[in-house]
């Protein structure tokens, strides 16, 4: 739920900026002055400190371009090219098919044209990236690459790139069409309405009507902050107080017990904690949960003391692996990962797998090692130093008692 708080927290970021960026664009549709496109066409000061001027009026296009793709005329279109892919990845589970698109090219192209609203015409010129709502004049997809045709439209698309493989390529055409009326608000230049000033500057056009786009940018703009003051205050309490998602955590061990679901993702594997509290025989079994026995884990497993000398390593196989291991009381680290260390850097998505320890009897069993050893050792030297101490005390005591017994010794 943590990583869904994040999540809302970006979209309230995104929300907010649309917002902002539509209530930006509100203003300045109500800022430039509104005019008659005759009024604009006479006067060279028709705009305001920055030039800029609006107007509505019908649209008078004698020779109009042609959108490529469908063949309508028009007065700008765009077109995109989007390849589909698929690619195949390794998992423990085998080997899945992953699609997915990208866009490789996309073309703009507009024309020089005239509005009037029955007080005169006025040129527009739209040839360079307009802000303007356009419609969707042709969509097809083809399962093809290298030089693909979509009526005059022309584009190369390679076989592969990396590891994905091309199913094929989607065009999409959209158009500002060549009849109607028309919204326009640029910057008035030589007697003619074009983009604003500014690498970003756009000239912004709508086949609404000014009325109409000012309704959908101001409900745009509200909706942009109702919404991501939503989201922000959802995330915000999602990413603070929801509990964060529970990866695969290291299993602490004791004595004999059991630890389900675990993944390793990179070759250095995993390590697990283990505390002895009995001494004596255990057996420890993994066993891989992938469904695939060749790309799922074939797990190694090297057992440790606490002070990180390598009692055993072991390796297993497709069906998992048994060590034996008797050991004294203490603390203990054993560590899991796949008996080929480069086999985990081609799964994707990592191995998972499940860990038993359980008593098994062994009479041979002498456990040794331990936390405890140089305590024992430290106790053992003490109890034979107090032995020998006992024994010096009991041969002085021996010796008062024989002078004691027979005086002339004593002489």
């Amino acid at each position: 739920m943590q990583y869904l708080g994040f999540f809302l927290l970006a979209v309230a970021v995104v929300l907010v900026i649309v917002g902002f960026m539509q209530r930006a664009k509100m203003k300045r549709i109500l800022a430039a002055p509104f005019k008659k496109t005759g009024e604009i066409a006479s006067n060279p000061q028709a705009g305001d400190a920055e030039g800029l001027v609006s107007t509505e009026g019908r649209i008078l296009a004698p020779q109009p371009i042609l959108a490529p793709c469908s063949g309508k005329p028009c007065l700008y279109y765009e077109i995109k090219a989007e390849r589909k892919w698929e690619k195949t990845v390794a998992t423990e589970d085998g080997h899945k098919t992953q699609s997915g698109s990208s866009t490789i090219s996309t073309t703009e192209n507009g024309s020089v044209f005239q509005v009037d609203d029955g007080s005169g015409p006025i040129g527009v010129d739209a040839r360079e990236k307009v802000d303007c709502d356009l419609t969707k004049s042709f969509e097809q997809t083809q399962g093809a690459w290298g030089d693909v045709y979509f009526g005059q439209y022309h584009v190369h698309v390679p076989h592969s790139s990396g590891e994905e493989y091309t199913k094929g390529v989607t065009v999409t055409e959209k158009i500002i069409p060549a009849e109607g009326a028309l919204f326009v608000l640029g910057k008035l230049a030589g007697g003619t309405i074009t983009k604003r000033d500014g690498m970003l500057g756009k000239i912004m056009m709508s086949t609404k009507g000014r009325d109409s786009l000012i309704g959908s940018t101001k409900r745009n703009s509200i909706l942009g902050f109702v919404f991501g003051g939503v989201s922000l205050l959802s995330g915000g309490g999602l990413a603070i107080f929801a509990d964060p998602p529970e990866a695969s955590k290291p299993c602490e061990f004791k004595d004999a017990s059991t630890c389900n679901g675990q993944r390793v993702y990179e070759p250095k594997g995993q390590d697990h904690t283990w505390t002895i509290t009995k001494a004596g025989s255990y057996k420890i079994t993994v066993n891989a949960t992938g469904k695939s026995l060749a790309m799922r884990l074939w797990p190694k497993i090297t057992l440790k003391d606490s002070k990180g000398s390598v009692l055993g390593s072991e390796k297993g196989d497709s069906t998992g692996i048994e060590v034996l291991a008797c050991v004294a009381k203490g603390t203990y680290k054993f560590n899991i990962t796949d008996m080929d260390p480069g086999h985990l850097n081609k799964i994707k998505g990592g191995a998972g797998y499940n860990v038993t320890i359980e008593p098994n009897k062994d009479p041979d069993c002498k456990p040794k090692g331990g936390d405890d050893d140089d305590k024992k050792k430290g106790d053992d030297d003490g109890d034979k130093k107090k032995a020998d101490d006992d024994d010096k005390k009991d041969d002085d005591d021996k010796k008062d008692d024989d002078k004691k017994a027979d005086p002339k010794k004593k002489k």
